[in-house]
């Protein structure tokens, strides 16, 4: 396979998985709906799930932002295989109900996705903002985080749904042996989220080692990370944490907070040098929705205008067609100039640089002076560490 071709493959990837997890969320809360005055009714309900998809919809599309960018560092495909992760924990009850499928099924799907989902969350601040371990002392960490879900994963199917033990898959064990499984994935799964706090904690030894731009990207999601193990000890340890919608809310505003942490840091701080990806993004996102728009709204003007005139042909079609298309290339670099403004300043900075210095050289006849402009130019666009100016003396020819 060619270079090239492999290239884009690895970089549509991170956003094809993106469009599954937020497909799983869509899907979910669609059957919701369509189960929402079934009996038993599903817990939650629709609106509590449309609220809980709201705040994890964010980490598939960081996921795939630093994926697509950064396809050799583990960390963005780290988020698109957490996006995917709740997005199947959320999907497994109202599908299985939907299709009248075995509940044991929508136990098994949940908790391996459960499962999954806290040993990726470990890693999720473990690794923030570099992708690597804070150092070789947290590889004990890593390790647990990666083989505690697995042995959990296998646990679960030997026992019986604990908020429901009427919900037996096919291996139960019954009696003693089936109780005494049930307690141990219970102290297991207290080990795992001991293990979450302990990736939370890794962001303290980080900061504080930081220089001073690392500490501006972690700020942030220290921040949301506090409001993460609130949530997560008041609900997982202490179990005081509101039912319903309430708790479905502050859930959704802990975990949402972290893919706008990163966010923050991508945009603001620079982190994975992504700022292009996303100004283009936002500008022909924005280009497309105008453009379609526009194309509309003249198509009902002309169509409007000249049906006396064309009897209802196909003429307005072709006028809107013409007109957009005019319009497209001006109204691109008007939009991407101001998108870049915002997302993709130091490319913003350069380009307005080396205007002013071609602006100049119109003008500008004195050598040194245009030597000193061109050193400047370069120093403002690409910031090298040292700059010089080789001027080739004009040969002499004798006569």
């Amino acid at each position: 396979m060619d270079v090239s071709v492999r290239t884009d493959l690895r970089r549509a990837a991170p956003w094809l998985l993106c469009a599954v997890a937020l497909g799983l969320f869509v899907l979910s809360n669609v059957l919701r709906w369509l189960l929402r005055n079934h009996e038993p009714p599903l817990d939650p309900g629709w609106l509590e799930g449309t609220v809980g998809a709201l705040g994890f919809a964010g980490i598939p599309v960081v996921g795939a932002l630093i994926a697509s960018r950064l396809p050799a560092n583990a960390y963005g495909w780290l988020w698109c295989a957490s996006g995917i992760a709740y997005g199947v924990q959320d999907l497994a009850r109202p599908l299985i109900t939907f299709v009248d499928g075995p509940l044991w099924m929508a136990w098994l799907m949940e908790a391996w996705a459960f499962l999954s989902s806290l040993g990726m969350l470990v890693f999720v601040f473990l690794l923030f903002p570099t992708g690597r371990l804070p150092s070789h002392g947290w590889r004990w960490v890593a390790r647990a985080a990666v083989t505690t879900p697995l042995v959990l994963m296998i646990a679960v199917l030997f026992f019986a749904d604990p908020d429901d033990p009427t919900v037996v898959g096919p291996w139960t064990l019954g009696g003693e042996a089936g109780r005494f499984l049930a307690r141990a994935a219970t102290d297991g799964l207290f080990v795992l989220f001991l293990l979450v706090l302990a990736g939370m904690a890794s962001l303290v030894p980080r900061f504080r080692r930081a220089g001073p731009m690392e500490r501006h990207q972690l700020s942030w999601f220290v921040y949301a990370t506090a409001l993460v193990a609130s949530v997560l000890i008041l609900d997982g340890a202490l179990g005081v944490l509101p039912a319903g919608l309430t708790g479905a809310v502050l859930n959704a505003v802990a975990f949402g907070l972290l893919p706008v942490a990163v966010g923050v840091a991508i945009l603001r701080y620079r982190l994975y040098e992504i700022d292009r990806i996303v100004s283009r993004t936002v500008s022909y996102g924005l280009l497309t929705a105008a453009l379609v728009g526009l194309y509309l709204l003249v198509v009902a003007l002309l169509r409007l205008l000249l049906e006396p005139l064309t009897g209802g042909s196909t003429l307005a079609v072709a006028g809107s067609t013409l007109a957009v298309a005019a319009v497209f290339n001006p109204a691109r670099r008007r939009l991407q100039a101001v998108v870049d403004r915002r997302f993709d300043r130091a490319r913003y900075d350069a380009a307005r640089s080396v205007e002013a210095f071609t602006a100049r050289l119109r003008s500008q006849v004195n050598l040194d002076e245009i030597t000193a402009g061109l050193r400047d130019t370069v120093s403002a666009t690409v910031a090298p560490s040292r700059v010089a100016v080789w001027l080739r003396t004009p040969s002499r020819t004798g006569s």
